[in-house]
């Protein structure tokens, strides 16, 4: 880490994001990418209801107009912009909780802490993948815990809103109000972003994930009309190795922390909050 200057007024280093940073958002991309079959299968029923409702002259003909070309971009832009403010939200609320840790001292000990127990989430997440995950089975946990009432009020409010909001920009807040819902593809993206820190990646993470996912949905809204159990489980396996491997640095970063060091791959990875070492 580079050290800062022994006249900085400021004792910590708020962690930003730089071209070390490139490596993690690749991961973040490629998530998103194998992920559209699970964005699929948890979110497919609103999207083809919106393609239903959606006002066109040429519905008959079974061409796809530029009109709703333009209204699933719109969809798919308004989720992405969603996933990369909620990531900035868990990016802030980390900042916040080192700031506040780091005033009595002990910033590295708890950061160190925070990503072990985040990296150890994210690989037992990952891990689940792999023994043969059941889409939507976390979710629905989730959803009976008192936080799912607010994914009921963002699923109601979705309904609500379709035949209001599909035919216009509006269709911009039918596709961020899905950032509300219940995702396992987004809660160890959101637990990586909290243990780093940093609002900023925050937000560039999670919107090179909505990113990543958003080829599968238009592409599910406009041509394709289903993706088959067996084609989303294949993908599961993919997305259990990637969630393995940002689990795995990030705990192995924790650890660093507390002077133990794991292998890691000779590869330029984001760095989290300076530690003491660079107040020397």
């Amino acid at each position: 880490m580079q050290a800062l200057p022994a006249a900085s007024p400021m004792p910590i280093q708020i962690s930003k994001v730089g071209v070390t940073a490139g490596y993690d958002l690749a991961v973040f991309f490629l998530i998103g990418l194998f992920g559209g079959a699970h964005c699929i299968g948890m979110c497919g029923p609103l999207v083809a209801t919106y393609a239903e409702r959606m006002e066109t002259n040429d519905r008959w003909s079974g061409a796809l107009t530029l009109y709703e070309m333009r209204q699933h971009a719109l969809f798919n832009l308004g989720r992405t912009v969603s996933y990369a403010c909620i990531g900035a939200v868990f990016g802030t609320a980390g900042a916040l909780l080192y700031g506040t840790i780091g005033l009595a001292g002990i910033l590295g000990p708890f950061q160190g802490a925070v990503g072990v127990l985040a990296g150890a989430a994210i690989l037992v997440m990952g891990l689940t993948r792999l023994a043969g995950y059941r889409q939507g089975a976390v979710e629905g946990i989730i959803a009976g815990t008192g936080v799912g009432s607010l994914f009921a009020r963002s699923y109601t409010a979705i309904s609500t809103r379709i035949d209001r909001w599909v035919n216009g920009v509006g269709i911009l807040g039918l596709g961020a109000l899905h950032g509300l819902l219940p995702c396992m593809l987004l809660y160890p993206a959101f637990l990586y972003v909290f243990a780093q820190g940093s609002p900023v990646y925050g937000l560039f993470a999670l919107g090179t994930l909505g990113l990543g996912t958003v080829p599968s949905v238009f592409l599910y809204g406009t041509v394709i009309g289903s993706v088959s159990a067996r084609q989303r489980q294949t993908v599961h396996y993919g997305l259990g190795v990637l969630f393995i491997g940002l689990g795995y640095v990030l705990l192995a970063m924790g650890f660093m922390r507390f002077g133990i060091m794991l292998p890691l791959p000779d590869i330029p990875y984001y760095q989290p909050l300076a530690g003491p070492e660079a107040m020397t």
